[in-house]
């Protein structure tokens, strides 16, 4: 079965030494037109592993997915082939759907905790503010002008109170 030109097959070099991430390494052919022949090239990446269900050697196929932390951005998909333990022993792999449910569910879990604290902090007249003079006012009492303010109004404003 082919795959979609965004995932990569690769292998498992470190499994255990981070929690839920791997490191696969996937290789491609790079052509080198000064000896004109092609090399093989790898390249890491680290990849999230929700499951812990990845053990050294297993072949993968890992798709970009949301950015986990600073260098996490690929999820696993699917297990190709299997090294060590048989599929059965080991925690399923979860779907990409699966995993966009579990991190839909965690946002809307932050945003009520946010709404809750946002109303135990509001004050108790409900617009969120301290109840207090406004700009408008505290310009108007200490300049003694009009309702002005900003700019250069206020700058005639004050020349004006020097001048009297």
């Amino acid at each position: 079965m082919p795959s979609p030109p965004q995932t990569l097959c690769g292998t498992v070099i470190s499994a255990g030494k981070m929690m839920k991430t791997v490191k696969v390494r996937t290789t491609k052919q790079v052509y080198n037109s000064f000896l004109r022949k092609h090399f093989t090239a790898h390249q890491s990446h680290l990849v999230s592993d929700p499951n812990s269900s990845l053990r050294e050697g297993d072949v993968v196929r890992i798709a970009p997915g949301w950015r986990a932390s600073k260098h996490i951005r690929h999820v696993v998909t699917e297990i190709v082939a299997p090294w060590g333990p048989a599929l059965e022993e080991r925690p399923p792999v979860p779907s990409m759907e699966a995993l966009a449910d579990e991190r839909r569910a965690k946002h809307e879990a932050k945003r009520e905790r946010s709404l809750a604290a946002r109303q135990r902090a509001e004050p108790s007249d409900g617009h969120g503010r301290d109840e207090g003079p406004t700009l408008k006012q505290r310009h108007t009492d200490v300049i003694g002008g009009p309702e002005v303010v900003g700019g250069e109004e206020r700058v005639v404003l004050e020349k004006e109170m020097e001048v009297r």
